[in-house]
């Protein structure tokens, strides 16, 4: 009789390991999947609240002194008052607009409130990688800019972010911080775009909707694995009681 206990209770042991192995793996993967879940939804908000600044700010135009005062907030319209396009022009690469390579072309400036990165427009890049084409319309001074902040950015190679070539500079990203430094200059911590109409695809990559959507499926899917622990939970402890 003892020996038919000590066998049936050595039988039970791997099972129960076995059943507490994937509990803690499937409350793992659901605790994966809701913060997942959450985050997607946070970042619908931030999509959400970057949009509505954008239409808030677009309502009403300010002077760049106003601007500067108040802090510079983002995607505000602002005019410059008087302008100066200093020389140096500046050709950020790798910018697709509708399917085609090319630059966004930026220009130093001098303003009342100090020195600014201005960006004129975008320009197709040419077959010669040595070779930047000049702007069509030149540096012209636009009435009314948008005020825009540019993210810090991540530096893979320092020494190669930049190239110096005959017409000016050509960048793999906007770093403001790096550009002063290479110029010997001070410069506000904002760029003014002559593209003051800017289009939801334009300002976010992905839609508001999308992160909703992804947030509601790995909510959906922590539901279902939740579900289905708790019924094979059931079935293993009910042939174990038998």
């Amino acid at each position: 009789m003892n020996i038919t206990k000590l066998s049936s209770s050595m039988n039970k042991k791997p099972v129960s390991y076995r059943l507490l192995s994937f509990v803690l793996l499937m409350v793992a993967l659901i605790a994966l999947m809701l913060k997942l879940s959450l985050w997607q939804w946070q970042r619908a908000e931030q999509k959400q609240v970057l949009l509505d600044q954008y239409q808030q700010q677009s309502q009403q135009i300010i002077s760049l002194a106003e601007a500067v005062a108040q802090g510079g907030k983002a995607f505000q319209l602002v005019t410059p008052g008087e302008l100066k396009v200093l020389g140096p022009r500046l050709w950020l690469d790798n910018q697709i607009q509708q399917g085609r390579v090319g630059y966004d072309l930026y220009s130093l400036a001098q303003t009342a409130q100090g020195k600014v990165l201005i960006r004129q427009g975008w320009q197709p890049a040419s077959y010669d990688r040595q070779q930047l084409l000049w702007p069509v319309e030149g540096d012209q001074q636009a009435e009314v800019y948008r005020l825009r902040y540019i993210s810090l950015p991540i530096l893979a190679n320092s020494q190669q972010w930049l190239e110096v070539l005959p017409q000016g500079l050509r960048a793999q990203q906007l770093n403001l911080a790096g550009l002063a430094q290479q110029w010997g200059i001070h410069l506000l911590p904002f760029i003014l775009d002559r593209q003051i109409d800017t289009s939801p695809q334009q300002l976010i990559a992905m839609p508001v909707q999308k992160h909703q959507a992804y947030a509601l499926q790995w909510l959906l899917m922590a539901v279902v694995a939740c579900g289905f622990s708790i019924y094979f939970l059931k079935r293993s402890y009910g042939k174990e009681s038998r």
